[in-house]
């Protein structure tokens, strides 16, 4: 039903820098949870990944089940920061798929709240260290 939403919106030319983030949301926990936008679930139905993802993204303890296998299954243990990392993409993605516009945050603060989870060998912040042998 969203993304029929955003598909008259753009036929109407009205999206705006909210929709964008929204869009940008979607985005994430595609990468995030290796799912596609919209999937069929029967002839005539569909869910979306916001529909989905939503009530399974706000208890913390559900997040390495539903996160795509691809990336549960090859990342491994070194990085310190990997559960801090997951955690952070899907609370911006939470926050950018909110249904009322105004609760989205700026694209700017999508951002700089993304920038730390960057390594620093790719233009972000984030020092990833390799561990010491014991």
């Amino acid at each position: 039903r969203r993304l029929k939403s955003i598909i008259y919106l753009l036929f109407l030319g009205k999206l705006t820098d909210k929709s964008d983030v929204y869009a940008f949301g979607v985005v994430l926990l595609e990468l995030l949870l290796g799912r596609k936008p919209v999937e069929k679930l029967a002839p005539a139905q569909c869910q979306s990944i916001v529909t989905w993802a939503m009530p399974q993204l706000t208890d913390r303890s559900k997040l390495p089940n539903i996160v795509d296998p691809v990336i549960r299954n090859t990342m491994d243990l070194k990085h310190l920061y990997q559960c801090y990392c997951k955690m952070q993409v899907a609370a911006v993605a939470v926050l950018c798929v909110q249904p009322e516009p105004s609760y989205r945050p700026l694209i700017t603060d999508v951002l700089h709240s993304l920038i730390p989870l960057v390594p620093m060998e790719l233009g972000g912040t984030l020092r990833v260290t390799q561990p010491t042998a014991p």
